[in-house]
């Protein structure tokens, strides 16, 4: 046996990535998200996901891409370029697994989310531009953003800042910015939006394809609209004109869908100015003021200039209407700080959508997240652990009755729009399987199950006590919690083994 766990401390380790940190890959910034890890989150009020048609089209995402980007003829083609150190204009690239391809209509009355495709793309990545968590969100549909159904996929975020602002519960979006757990105040500064229109032909480029407005494998199109919004909390206090509605920032821009064919892999992509001398370059056209109007020239320097012109009123004529905490940190913020491209950071929530429209106007399946989350892990430690478990133990103990019985088992009616981050497995009951699920002791790499990569990391383990089981990270080793990695626990993890793939 301990020639074997000798041997086996030669399998090297993998641990899960779900703190959202970046990697820097020459002048990007490269978000990596886990692949093929999506799985389907329904938000209406079924009990079970029989009925559910989303497998084959589940949205998957593989990595966010942000930098500085050079085009080679702005006014001709934004996307043939190169990534740099500075410039005038930034690009985003979203990588998902498979064809993937524009979103049609969710409109209830209009509903067509297959229009261009059997594999439509819905949802947000929101952008924290000024690094500071208190400006910026989203006071009128905050129920459809990151930190209102991140919980669904198992766990809460390991990020500080955002910890206490996740929903942890269906109920906890109140459209009001002012009460905890501020799901609302989220950080972001501008949106990349899907949410699913008809686009007239006109507003398609056939960059590859065969025009039949189906988008197809190998094809690359790029799509004019308002994809690119100005984070929706700010408009109650912004001079920002000419939107459909006062203080809306929401400019005209072109996403390119691009998949390709030899690593099957589709990319959305979007190119924008963060100054007005990108905008200029664009339209090949004199540089204009930033004159808060984005049907003109556009850019992200002048959004942020706005916001600093609105605080400063702010500051003069207080306010006690909701969202005027979104806005108050720009006064005496320089708009330029939010230009550092290298310095943003994301969130995501993507997805796909139901094959019907629903009664109740519930329009999406959410299928990924970006940061990810540990599963099991409901206090946002970073692992899930005993704590974890001891914490979905409680919440069967507290709401045990709710449903009439005393089964050790609870209930959630209509689970999926009334969710629980105590349900883990998203199964709509919160009973001893999310308790086992949480009680993730020896799998040490967060995959989900216990094997001989988890076996390896024991053996590096044993033999050490509390003194150091901490600064080596050897805590889901100590089954017995008694302080020591010892043959007690040993004989606890060859229990548990059940290899890749779940018991």
């Amino acid at each position: 046996m301990t020639a074997l766990l000798v041997a086996l401390c030669a399998v090297p380790m993998v641990r899960a990535q779900v703190s959202g940190d970046p990697v820097v890959i020459g002048p990007r910034t490269v978000f990596a998200d886990p692949p093929t890890d999506a799985v389907a989150r329904r938000t209406d009020a079924s009990a079970s996901d029989s009925d559910l048609d989303v497998p084959y089209r589940l949205v998957d995402l593989l990595n966010i891409a942000v930098g500085y980007w050079d085009p080679d003829a702005p006014a001709l083609d934004l996307f043939a370029g190169r990534f740099v150190n500075a410039g005038a204009f930034f690009r985003l690239d979203l990588r998902f697994r498979g064809v993937v391809n524009p979103p049609g209509s969710v409109d209830p009355f209009s509903f067509a989310p297959f229009r261009y495709g059997p594999r439509p793309v819905f949802g947000f990545v929101e952008i924290d531009m000024d690094e500071d968590i208190d400006t910026g969100g989203e006071m009128d549909a905050p129920q459809y953003r990151y930190l209102a159904n991140v919980a669904r996929f198992g766990g809460n975020v390991t990020l500080p800042g955002m910890r206490p602002r996740v929903a942890l519960a269906g109920t906890a979006a109140d459209d009001d910015p002012g009460t905890p757990p501020f799901v609302e105040r989220s950080g972001e500064e501008f949106h990349l939006a899907f949410l699913g229109a008809e686009f007239p032909p006109q507003n398609v480029h056939f960059v590859v394809g065969d025009n039949d407005l189906h988008f197809e494998v190998g094809e690359t199109w790029d799509i004019t609209g308002t994809f690119f919004h100005r984070a929706h909390g700010y408009e109650p206090f912004s001079f920002a004109e000419g939107g459909s509605v006062p203080g809306e920032y929401m400019p005209r821009c072109t996403v390119r869908f691009d998949h390709n064919v030899q690593e099957n892999v589709t990319r959305v992509s979007l190119v924008f100015p963060l100054t007005n001398l990108g905008a200029a370059m664009m339209r090949n056209r004199p540089v204009e003021a930033n004159d808060q109007d984005p049907t003109n020239q556009a850019s992200v320097l002048e959004a942020l200039e706005d916001l600093t012109l609105s605080a400063k009123l702010l500051n003069q004529f207080p306010s006690d209407e909701p969202g005027a905490q979104m806005l108050s940190n720009w006064f005496d913020r320089d708009a330029r700080r939010g230009l550092n491209v290298a310095a943003w950071r994301m969130t995501a929530l993507l997805g796909t959508s139901y094959s019907l429209p629903d009664a109740n106007a519930v329009r999406f399946v959410w299928t990924d997240v970006f940061p990810n989350v540990v599963r099991g892990d409901v206090d946002g430690s970073g692992r899930a652990d005993l704590a974890d478990a001891t914490r979905v133990a409680a919440f069967i103990a507290e709401s045990d009755d709710n449903d009439g019985l005393f089964d050790g088992r609870v209930r959630i009616p209509g689970f999926a729009a009334n969710f629980s981050v105590a349900d883990v497995n998203y199964d709509g009951f919160v009973d001893l399987e999310d308790i086992r699920l949480a009680d993730r002791r020896g799998d040490d790499d967060d995959d989900g199950d216990i094997d001989l990569r988890d076996l390896a990391r024991f053996q590096m383990c044993f033999g050490r006590d509390d003194a150091d089981n901490a600064a080596q990270g050897c805590q889901r080793m100590d089954f017995t919690g008694d302080g020591l990695v010892d043959l007690e626990d040993l004989n606890e993890l060859r229990g548990r083994l059940h290899g890749p793939g779940g018991p």
